[in-house]
């Protein structure tokens, strides 16, 4: 159609910008969207990358960028701000790591164009170093297929003490992490990020090295992390779901809502819920699907000093004396 404004004929398709006029592209007012697709033939990080067809051929690139503005040490323009969004237009072979709370700003978020079950895909180019590490404070993640390697995770929250790592506030949202039998952690708590959400994400064949997890705790050396949301999410084929390898490291008053913990049928998992170690605990566990022998033996653990709610979850095991003759747990596993 016509903009007797603008004076040009405007497409009818969806498109970032503002057709005609030579502003960047930008998701509400002042909101800057970048691009990364590795696979197009005029990638490059030499781009500015705020075009889908002159994407840029990597997302630390950009980080770097904002880090070396946020430091004195660069120019180059333009650069994340808070709230912009980058889009990851194909599969990427990269471990990332984010700059600190310092050099860069709060609440980007970083969106799996076109995605579906299997794409755009992340794997790391290293197999110890995770395809994400997250120092930043308020990030969202969704839509990406995260390919861990066999001895580091998909997605790394770091909040260290005495530090300004502060992955604090993260979202990770319709997210796979899919560890095709040699992957080894898929989302990795390390310190005490707080308030983070994980949603709607399914995690499998996390198998490595004997201690996998689909979600793990690895240093609580100062606190654990507290108030999150785990909600909805998938848990199969892995050889453990949630917890810490060495079960001294629990999640503190935390959420545990709507997720399906498979028994396993290729893998049969070791600990599927775990939340025995430390002195925290006081988390709410409802409504989750519990597959398997809903005791300790099973897998399943509440919190010692402070075990929290385990009551409205569905369990298979009505033999139990937790679980009523309807399949929903009355009481803590044990």
């Amino acid at each position: 159609m016509v903009n007797p404004e603008l004076g040009y004929h405007a497409g009818r398709s969806p498109q970032w910008g503002i057709q005609g006029t030579g502003l960047g592209a930008t998701v509400g007012p002042g909101k800057q969207v970048f691009y990364v697709d590795a696979a197009h033939a005029n990638a490059s990080d030499y781009h500015d990358g705020t075009e889908s067809f002159a994407p840029l051929a990597t997302l630390q690139a950009l980080i770097d960028r904002t880090a070396a503005i946020a430091a004195g040490t660069g120019t180059r323009q333009p650069y994340l701000k808070e709230n912009d969004t980058v889009y990851i237009m194909s599969d990427l072979t990269e471990s990332v790591v984010t700059g600190d709370t310092t050099d860069m700003p709060a609440h980007v978020n970083i969106v799996g164009m076109y995605s579906d079950e299997w794409s755009p895909a992340w794997a790391t180019d290293a197999v110890g170093s995770p395809c994400l590490t997250l120092r930043a404070l308020g990030w969202t993640v969704q839509g990406i297929k995260f390919l861990p390697g066999s001895a580091a995770a998909g997605i790394k929250l770091e909040l260290v003490a005495a530090s300004d790592y502060n992955a604090s506030r993260a979202t990770i949202k319709n997210c796979e992490f899919d560890g095709a039998y040699t992957g080894f952690y898929g989302i990795e708590f390390y310190g005490a990020p707080y308030d983070v959400k994980i949603i709607g994400c399914e995690f499998r064949e996390l198998t490595a090295a004997g201690n996998a997890y689909a979600i793990i705790i690895t240093n609580t050396s100062f606190a654990h992390p507290y108030m999150c949301k785990i909600i909805d999410n998938l848990f199969w084929e892995n050889e453990n779901h949630v917890g810490s390898f060495d079960q001294l490291r629990c999640f503190n008053t935390c959420l545990f809502k709507g997720n399906i913990f498979h028994e396993g049928s290729g893998i049969a998992a070791t600990n599927k819920l775990d939340m025995r170690g430390g002195a925290s605990g006081n988390n709410i566990v409802t409504g989750n699907v519990f597959c398997g022998d809903y005791s300790n033996a099973g897998g399943y653990y509440a919190n010692v000093a402070t075990p929290g709610n385990w009551v409205g979850n569905f369990a298979e095991d009505v033999a139990a004396l937790q679980v009523a003759d309807n399949g929903l747990t009355v009481a803590i596993p044990a």
